[in-house]
Order: structure tokens, then sequence, then C-alpha cells
């Protein structure tokens, strides 16, 4: 059954959701920035990419697809 939210519960909600994804966005910016420096100083950068790969993965994961309101709320 849907639920009922009144129009100012909404527009929060929707604001909210709108910085929050301009946030990630800046950080994956600011990550893809980090991962192309490393990759121009550092001769052999795979193993020292892994760790940006993995947290960019998480916050699209997260921010863009849902995953933990889909593990936590149990719907989309």
């Amino acid at each position: 059954m849907a639920e009922h939210h009144e129009p100012e519960t909404l527009s929060e909600r929707y604001k909210k959701m709108v910085v929050r994804g301009i946030a990630a966005a800046l950080l994956l910016a600011i990550l893809s920035i980090a991962e192309y420096i490393l990759a121009a100083e550092i001769d052999n950068p795979t193993w020292a990419m892994v760790p940006f790969m993995i947290v960019k993965g998480w916050v699209i994961l997260d921010t863009f697809m849902h995953v933990r309101a889909l593990r936590n709320e149990g719907a989309h």
C-alpha cells in the first residue's frame, strides 16, 4: 500500500536526496582526480588504485542504486 505524504515532507525529502546526490557526485569527482594523479605518478598503480575502486563502487551502489535502502527497508 502506498504511503501518503504531506507536500512539505516530499519537498524536504526531495531536497535532501538532491543534496546527497550532488555530494556523491562531488566525492566521485574528487576520487577520480586522485586516481588520475596516482596513476600518473606511480609506475604500476594497479594495487594502489583498488581502494579508490572499492570506495567509488560503494558510493555509486549506495547513492544512485539505493542498495542500502533495499536491504534496510525492503523496497526501493
